[in-house]
């Protein structure tokens, strides 16, 4: 088991424990270190939760991440991220 693969287990927990799509993310950004980006980020979420590609480029404008100029609130990203998070 890789990395990765590691992380992804621990974000499926994560929600099984109750925890949103903000506070999924910043464990996704805390485990993955200098190795968190949008490749990550996207991978992490596709494997956890089937998230479609479109919803999770859109997602990599949230605030917290400060990738790029587009930034999106925690309540817009939380709308994207939350109706699919059920364990993939």
């Amino acid at each position: 088991m890789n990395e990765l693969d590691i992380v992804v287990d621990e974000l499926k927990a994560a929600h099984v424990d109750g925890k949103g799509a903000v506070e999924i993310a910043l464990l996704a950004k805390e485990k993955l270190g200098s190795g968190f980006g949008a490749i990550s980020f996207i991978t992490c979420f596709r494997l956890a939760f089937g998230i479609p590609l479109p919803v999770l480029q859109r997602a990599q404008a949230w605030e917290r991440f400060g990738w790029g100029n587009v930034h999106i609130s925690d309540e817009e990203f939380d709308g994207l991220i939350t109706p699919w998070l059920t364990p993939a």
